[in-house]
C-alpha cells in the first residue's frame, strides 16, 4: 500500500518532527510513504499510483489538495491529519491528533471500504471547491488582516486579535444574496455579513448550523441582516454559549444549493472573503453545490 503524506509547510502549527513521526507511523503499519507539499499556486503532483492520500495540515491544505486532484481528475480516498491553526474536517470526521492513533486508525479503516468511507458532496465557489466554509463580514477581515508571524506563534488567537483591532474602525457591509434552496425556490435577502457552511464546526469548537454535516447534498447559509458591533458580538455570543444563532431576530439561516452574491456598495465591492481559513483573491460571484464527490477514509479503532 503506498500513502501520499502531502504536507503545508505554511502551516502555523507546522512542525517537521511530528510530520516525520507520521510517516514513521504510517511505515511501521506496512505502508510505503511518499512525502509532497502543497503549493500556493496548487501546482503539485498527486502520484497516481498511490492507494490514499494523507494531507497532514488545515482545512486550507485539504482545499489545496482537492482542488489539485479534481484539475487532474484522480480519484482517491483521502483523510486529514489535523496539523493545521484550524482542522474542521478533521474534527468533524473524527482523526487523532496523535500520530501514531492516527496511522493506526487510518490504516484500519482503508482496509475496511464497506463502512469506513464517507462520500462527501463537493461545494465551489466560481469554480473553485471548498471543503468547510465561506464567508464575508468582520472575521473575514480579521482573517485578511491577521499577522502570519503572530499566526505561527499564537495560532487561531492571532485572528481573535484582528478582530479587536477592528473595534476601531468597524465594517459596514451590505450584500444582496440569491439563495436557492434544495427545494427549488429562491429567496433574495439583503444582508450585512454572511456565512456558508459545509462542515459541521466553525473556527474550531462552533457550530453555526446544527444540521450541517459534510455529507450533506446541500450547505447552509447563516446571514446576518443587521451587523453592527453589538450585533456581531451577540451573534458570536449566542454561538460561543452552544446556541443555534438563528434564534437571534437578525439572524436567518436556511439550507442552500446555490447561491449568488452581489455587494450593495463600494465598501463592500472591496470587502475580503475567506473560504477554509484563508482570504480569497477576489470576491465570489456564485457558490453552489457540484456533482463531484470526494471520499474520506474513515479511522477506525484496531
Amino acid at each position: 500500500m503506498i500513502v501520499e503524506l502531502i504536507h503545508n509547510p505554511a502551516s502555523g502549527t507546522f512542525n517537521e518532527h511530528r510530520l516525520d513521526v507520521l510517516s514513521r507511523a504510517f511505515q511501521a503499519c506496512g505502508a510505503e510513504v511518499r512525502l509532497g507539499r502543497t503549493e500556493k499556486d496548487g501546482k503539485f503532483e498527486i502520484f497516481p499510483d498511490c492507494d490514499l492520500v494523507c494531507v497532514s495540515g488545515g482545512d486550507g491544505a485539504l482545499q489545496l489538495v482537492v482542488a489539485s486532484m479534481i484539475r487532474a481528475d484522480i480519484s482517491k480516498p483521502l483523510c486529514v491529519f489535523p496539523a493545521g491553526t484550524v482542522n474542521l474536517v478533521a474534527k468533524e470526521l473524527g482523526y487523532s491528533r496523535e500520530p501514531e492513533t492516527f496511522a493506526r486508525e487510518i490504516m484500519t479503516g482503508f482496509l475496511d471500504r464497506e463502512t469506513a468511507r464517507l462520500e462527501a458532496p463537493l461545494a465551489s465557489f466560481d469554480g473553485r471547491p471548498f471543503v468547510a466554509c465561506v464567508s464575508a463580514g468582520p472575521d473575514g477581515q480579521a482573517v485578511a488582516r491577521h499577522n502570519p508571524r503572530l499566526k505561527k506563534r499564537i495560532g487561531g488567537a492571532a485572528y481573535a486579535w484582528s478582530l479587536i483591532q477592528l473595534l476601531g474602525k468597524w465594517p459596514q457591509l451590505l450584500f444582496s444574496l440569491a439563495v436557492e434552496t434544495p427545494g427549488g425556490t429562491t429567496e433574495h435577502l439583503n444582508c450585512g455579513a454572511f456565512y456558508v457552511i459545509k462542515a459541521r464546526h466553525y473556527a474550531g469548537n462552533w457550530v453555526m448550523a446544527p444540521a450541517a454535516e459534510l455529507a450533506s447534498r446541500h450547505f447552509h447559509v447563516i446571514l446576518l441582516t443587521r451587523a453592527r458591533r453589538r450585533d456581531f458580538f451577540r451573534f458570536i455570543a449566542q454561538v460561543a454559549l452552544g446556541r443555534d444563532p438563528a434564534r437571534l431576530d437578525f439572524v436567518q439561516s436556511l439550507p442552500c444549493c446555490r447561491l449568488t452574491m452581489i455587494p450593495k456598495d463600494r465598501i463592500s465591492r472591496l470587502a475580503a472573503f475567506q473560504a477554509d481559513g484563508d482570504t480569497i483573491a477576489a470576491q465570489p460571484h456564485e457558490i453552489r453545490m457540484t456533482d463531484r464527490i470526494v471520499t474520506y477514509c474513515l479511522p477506525l479503532p484496531e
